[in-house]
């Protein structure tokens, strides 16, 4: 089997450059999700875009729910690209799980990267003691239900709310496409795995240098999140944008990008 084949890996932008910009999009999405993000870097990095397996129909026939049951394995996925493509002096960009899944990566293999930007990430969703992630297991529990009772609705209001920017419909309507372009058991298995994950003690072992970006309004991951990221990763700044939204990469492209680029360039 091809690395590359299985995460529909392309590389893009400056062959000559020293560094890469390895972008990780998040649930519900593909690497499309990065399209308005991508052109502000291209004459300076390689930049690398990739597939989540499961995310879509070509990356799918890869996908088995023994192996990506826990989130390890995508990050071990992350980690098969980057050895394929013998890629160095990388700074991992990743949006919400997909920073999650490039935190468990870097901490594998810590020499490999350079530095991580987590935009709209969350080590855990679920409310415990002295933590509030935003979901009780009542309404992740509901949340299940819907997705297995009928996917395609669930998809149709779940991405509205997602994605919110009322007065821009168009951004929920695409977002609600790329979930539904998920084969439904695969999605339901993905989502459990991913809303059912506890990675808090792995954020307190990243040593790279960390951008957090927050959208000030996210129903999927509240403020106090960022806050618990910004105390437990040891090397974490955090920038809070004037967005709304689980996806400002796609709402908000120019406010991410404006984030990202004093970031990468200083560290």
């Amino acid at each position: 089997m091809s690395v590359l084949l299985r995460n529909n890996v392309r590389v893009l932008g400056n062959e000559k450059a020293d560094e890469t910009l390895v972008f990780a999009h998040g649930f519900g999405n593909d690497q499309q999700a990065w399209a308005e993000v991508v052109p502000a870097f291209l004459d300076d990095y390689r930049i690398v875009l990739f597939d989540y397996v499961g995310a879509n129909k070509q990356t799918v026939p890869y996908f088995n729910p023994r192996k990506y049951r826990k989130l390890q394995s995508f990050a071990d996925d992350i980690l098969d690209i980057i050895e394929e493509l013998s890629l160095e002096n990388i700074t991992f960009i990743g949006h919400s799980v997909g920073g999650m899944s490039g935190i468990l990566a870097a901490i594998q293999e810590p020499a490999w990267f350079s530095r991580l930007v987590l935009l709209n990430a969350s080590p855990r969703y679920v409310n415990g003691d002295d933590y509030y992630g935003g979901f009780s297991q009542e309404v992740l529990n509901e949340l299940f239900t819907q997705m297995e009772s009928n996917f395609y609705a669930w998809a149709s209001g779940f991405a509205p709310t997602i994605m919110a920017n009322p007065d821009r419909p168009q951004l929920a309507s695409a977002y609600a496409q790329t979930l539904s372009a998920m084969r439904p058991d695969v999605a339901l298995s993905i989502a459990k795995m991913i809303f059912q994950s506890d990675h808090r003690t792995d954020v307190e072992r990243v040593r790279h240098p960390t951008l957090l970006i927050q959208a000030k309004d996210d129903v999927a991951v509240p403020m106090e999140v960022c806050y618990y990221l910004e105390k437990h990763i040891p090397n974490a700044e955090l920038s809070i944008i004037d967005t709304q939204g689980h996806h400002p990469h796609i709402s908000d492209a120019d406010k991410v990008i404006k984030a990202i680029k004093p970031f990468i360039n200083l560290n």
